[in-house]
């Protein structure tokens, strides 16, 4: 029983190592007084609707699911009655590790659209408003 034990927590130190914390956050980097309405959750977890002003920004923390893939999808909106709108998957966990740094990543809302931010790079444009 011993072994089981000392098993189980040297697996379990294994596993932290290997998924560990990851993260997402969106920032509103609109020139002009702009709401951002920030609508994001997975099939586990749902956050709940906050709105950003200019150069505000939210950051989450989590931790990947072990036996399914963790999707986080964001919808966010913004203009006369939240009618720009844009729905995009804002984390992916992937097992692949040349993707394991892109799916980390930093969303910018502006004018033309969403933008990704991933280390320490240069935004890279994504996605133009609906």
């Amino acid at each position: 029983m011993k072994l089981f034990i000392i098993a189980l927590i040297v697996l379990g130190v294994c596993i932290e190592d290997t998924f560990g914390k990851n993260s997402f956050g969106i920032v509103n980097k609109f020139r002009k007084r702009t709401k951002l309405s920030v609508n994001c959750g997975s099939g586990n977890d749902k956050f709940p609707i906050l709105f950003l002003m200019n150069g505000e920004e939210k950051h989450w923390r989590f931790d990947d699911a072990f036996f399914h893939e963790t999707l986080f999808k964001c919808e966010l909106r913004y203009g006369y009655h939240f009618m720009h709108r844009q729905e995009f998957k804002a984390y992916s966990s992937k097992w692949n590790d040349s993707l394991k740094n892109k799916s980390n990543a930093t969303w910018l809302a502006a004018e033309k659209g969403i933008y990704k931010i991933w280390e320490h790079r240069a935004p890279e444009f994504m996605y133009r408003w609906l």
